[in-house]
Parts: C-alpha cells; structure tokens; sequence
C-alpha cells in the first residue's frame, strides 16, 4: 500500500466533514454518489496529517529549487534519505527503488514519529527556517 495522505473525516450534525486538506480535495472531486468504507484510525494521525500538510507546503515553496517537485515525489525523496526504500534488483542485474516498500501503516508508532521528526528537520533545513515555523506555518493552512 502506497503512502498517502490520510483522508480524515469528522462527524458533525449528522454528516461527515472534511478535517485536513486532503480530505477537502479529495471532496472537492466527487460527482454523484460515492462509496466510503469506515475503518479505524490507526497510529497519531494528526502527526501523520500534519506531515502531508507540511509537504504541502514544502514542496512550492522548493519548487524553485527543484522544479516539479510535488509533495508525493517530495515523500519518495525523503524516504530515501532517510533510508527507508528497499532495493530490488531485477534478473537483468539493475536495480530499482521500491518506495511502497515500508510504508507507513508498516511502521511502529515511534518509527514513524522519528522518521516525521527527521523529514521536518531535513525541510526546515532546505527551507531555512526552524522546525517550528514549518509546522506552525502548516498547521494554520
């Protein structure tokens, strides 16, 4: 299962409402009916929406830098730094980049709050600002 932004809903007056960008997005792009299967939150999924969010951000903000940088490929690049992609090396003898490899629903809670640790320091780094001027920045998006 590939990483993705969480789509997190809250239930208020009777309805489901959308309660992170993502969600709102993916909202935004409905026709019709839809189909929603309701399954448990699993890990802090605040951190993990405050990760997309912060990608986000991140991501036009290092476009200059990286042109067509997007927040998945900004996921992708940050795993690998942080070493979490498998290398699988096909019958030809190349080799490839799994970035599904170790997702995050694979990880344990404190492996994921250090790998979200390290790409905020890594992005406040590109960026130069503090971990907290990102995160507070994302949190008031």
């Amino acid at each position: 299962m590939a990483d993705e932004a969480p789509l997190i809903f809250e239930r208020r007056l009777g309805g489901l409402f959308p309660a992170n960008p993502a969600a709102e997005k993916a909202l935004a792009a409905v026709h019709g009916r839809v189909r929603v299967k309701i399954t448990r939150t699993q890990g802090n999924n605040k951190r993990i929406a405050l990760y997309w969010v912060v990608l986000g951000i991140a991501a036009p903000m290092l476009d200059e830098q990286a042109p067509g940088l997007t927040d998945q490929l900004l996921h992708n690049v940050l795993k690998d730094r942080a070493g979490l992609v498998k290398v699988v090396t096909l019958p030809s003898g190349e080799q490839i980049k799994d970035y599904d490899s170790i997702s995050f629903h694979k990880m344990t809670e404190p492996e994921r709050a250090a790998y979200i640790d390290f790409a905020f320091t890594t992005l406040s780094k590109w960026l130069g600002c503090s971990v907290d001027e990102l995160t507070n920045e994302a949190r008031a998006a």
